[in-house]
């Protein structure tokens, strides 16, 4: 039983990424990408309005604040603006740098005001509260690259006290981030901490609840791979002990990836309704919010293949349609895969459906493609080929020299004009 029983509430936040541009909007779309500037700022913003709205007696943040090197000045003064804000409201805050914002990488640190404090990076360093009985643990990190169990390094609780350790690490591992600050659930279980206020990771997460073990997620999600709701958490603590752990949404854009099943279509007009179906799921909760989503269709060969076969047109019919959804919702990529449910009939002669089914595996063919293609490639301008991400598959399969895809959308082409039609 802890010695102070003040009761109070705290904020844990990570992974602002302040200024970090979301990924492909430019490129893609200059006036959706208009709209969604400034979001991770945003975002940082709300998770302020937040700690003052829900009365914070502190705010912790996990890491990477920033986005790596500033691109000027102005990164760091609206950091410095928004903690600001806390201070006057009477919220401390205390911040552990994580391998985005490292010493290596930002040598421009913000001089912290009385209120803010940042965490050494040689050391554990620990930041007493004594008016709530509170003790912070933590360390930032120096180097970037930091494969150090640098949680074996902190002090341990301080008895009588709640004991709370800030750590940016992926634990024991994650598929989508870098293994900085290698440690175990156990490791961390055992070291008598009251709650672990975990960065790097940018989903969610609960890890542990005896002690808490938490990953608050990002602020704001950068790209299609992050969807969902992005935010801090609001932690309660009554009588020296956790209770409450609540999530709560401080984003400014949302990623969307909706699965179009149109197995059942029997023509472009019934896989438009159903992504108008799929596209208003996306949006449920989501509120007022901006939205880019990613469409996945899944069709049977035949229209799978009418629908490849001319991208641009599929793309804008998609786009037009998608307006009629939301006006703030913006269409990030659209993908067709073929069921390979050949059912129903092709249209095609059986000899030349034979003769184009087996040209996928004729060398020659592919050779032919490679050879075709090349001059083309050649004369497109440079800002078409620095484009990045699949802006247009065929474009993307040309540059990557992926002769078979371009061979089925050919398929396609020649499938679509024989039997005639798009719907």
């Amino acid at each position: 039983m802890h010695s102070m029983n003040k009761d109070f509430t705290f904020i844990h936040a990570a992974d602002i990424h302040l200024d970090s541009p979301l990924n492909g909007l430019a490129q893609k779309d200059a006036a959706f990408s208009q709209l969604v500037r400034g979001a991770t700022r945003r975002a940082f913003s709300n998770v302020v309005d937040l700690a003052i709205e829900e009365g914070a007696a502190f705010v912790v943040i996990a890491g990477d604040l920033y986005d790596g090197s500033w691109k000027d000045q102005s990164t760091g003064q609206f950091a410095l603006s928004q903690l600001a804000r806390l201070t006057r409201a009477g919220i401390r805050a205390v911040i552990a740098f994580g391998n985005h914002d490292a010493e290596s990488r930002i040598s421009k640190h913000f001089t912290p005001t009385e209120g803010i404090y940042k965490l050494n990076n040689a050391k554990c360093e620990t930041v007493k509260f004594d008016d709530l009985g509170v003790a912070v643990h933590g360390r930032s990190y120096k180097e970037a690259h930091t494969f150090e169990n640098i949680a074996s390094t902190y002090k341990p609780p301080e008895k009588g006290l709640f004991n709370l350790a800030i750590l940016h690490t992926a634990l024991e591992g994650h598929p989508s981030h870098a293994s900085y600050a290698p440690c175990t659930v156990g490791e961390l279980q055992a070291a008598g901490h009251d709650y672990w206020a975990l960065g790097h990771v940018h989903e969610h997460a609960i890890r542990s609840q005896q002690p808490w073990i938490v990953y608050p997620g990002n602020t704001q999600g950068r790209n299609v791979r992050e969807t969902g709701a992005k935010g801090a958490v609001v932690v309660k603590v009554e009588e020296g002990e956790v209770r409450s752990v609540e999530h709560r949404a401080c984003d400014e854009v949302r990623w969307a990836h909706a699965a179009v099943d149109a197995m059942g279509a029997r023509n472009t007009a019934d896989v438009l309704a159903e992504i108008q179906s799929k596209l208003r799921e996306a949006l449920t909760n989501v509120g007022d919010r901006p939205t880019a989503a990613r469409l996945t269709i899944t069709a049977n060969g035949p229209l799978a293949r009418q629908l490849a076969s001319d991208p641009g047109w599929f793309d804008a019919e998609v786009r037009s349609h998608s307006q009629a959804v939301a006006d703030n919702i913006w269409v990030e990529r659209i993908r067709v895969e073929d069921s390979g449910d050949e059912a129903g009939p092709s249209g095609l002669p059986a000899e030349i459906a034979e003769l184009l089914a087996g040209a996928g595996d004729d060398p020659d063919c592919l050779a032919a493609i490679a050879d075709a293609v090349a001059p083309l490639m050649s004369k497109l301008p440079a800002d078409i080929l620095s484009l990045e991400g699949d802006a247009s598959p065929l474009l993307s399969a040309a540059k990557s020299k992926d002769h078979e895809a371009l061979l089925q959308a050919a398929l396609a082409a020649v499938e679509t004009r024989i039997v005639g039609g798009k719907d």
